[in-house]
């Protein structure tokens, strides 16, 4: 059984914004870092983009790359938010791996921006900064690991590397915010069901010619 799953679109988390930045402010600098790059979005393109002048950002900004931060780890925390439902359940690790796949692809349909700005302009942040947001993908990944590894632990998956597997089924489903579009004519569900098709397909095809699973 599925968790039940949010509707398409492109809005944003409703929360308010990390460091105290208002949402507006958060929504728009999305979609700019998305559109132009963060090198390419000033912080007066932002203040247009809201309506409001420049001089009146910095009262609620310092500088743009708090914004920056904001936008990912906001994204990451609501990643986070989103997944351990799937994993806390009781449902078998194929299932899990599934519902997983579900669940991220719905959140690239409705936050597509920010996944961009994300994989995209994560090197523009510091690195004591940057710190902070690797700690928390980390703990992402490692619940993903956890589920594959439960998987290969019980038999429902074969045995292979699992850290390997855990990054090309998160590499295959994140990198498609380069080319999914909300008007595709499959839906995320639908792909998603087609990557889960194939992980599955893989995680249980037991290794032919004596191929051992690799230590980590």
């Amino acid at each position: 059984m599925t968790t039940a799953r949010e509707p398409e679109g492109s809005a944003l988390p409703e929360r308010a914004g990390t460091l105290g930045i208002r949402r507006d402010i958060v929504a728009a600098a999305t979609r700019l870092f998305s559109e132009r790059g963060y090198s390419g979005a000033t912080m007066r393109d932002i203040a247009e983009e809201i309506g409001m002048q420049k001089a009146s950002l910095y009262h609620h900004v310092r500088e743009k790359e708090d914004i920056l931060f904001a936008i990912h780890e906001e994204l990451v925390e609501d990643l986070i938010s989103a997944t351990l439902p799937v994993i806390a359940s009781a449902t078998l690790p194929d299932e899990k791996v599934r519902e997983i796949i579900h669940v991220g692809m719905g959140f690239i349909a409705r936050h597509r921006d920010g996944v961009a700005v994300f994989l995209q302009e994560r090197h523009f942040i510091r690195s004591e900064r940057w710190n902070v947001i690797a700690a928390k993908r980390d703990t992402y990944e490692r619940l993903v690991l956890g589920v594959v590894t439960e998987g290969m632990r019980t038999g429902v998956f074969a045995e292979t590397d699992p850290k390997i597997a855990t990054r090309g089924l998160l590499a295959m489903m994140w990198w498609c915010y380069t080319w999914y579009r909300n008007d595709d004519p499959l839906t995320a569900d639908e792909i998603a069901d087609i990557f889960a098709d194939m992980v599955l397909s893989g995680l249980t095809q037991r290794p032919q010619n004596g191929r051992a699973k690799r230590s980590s």
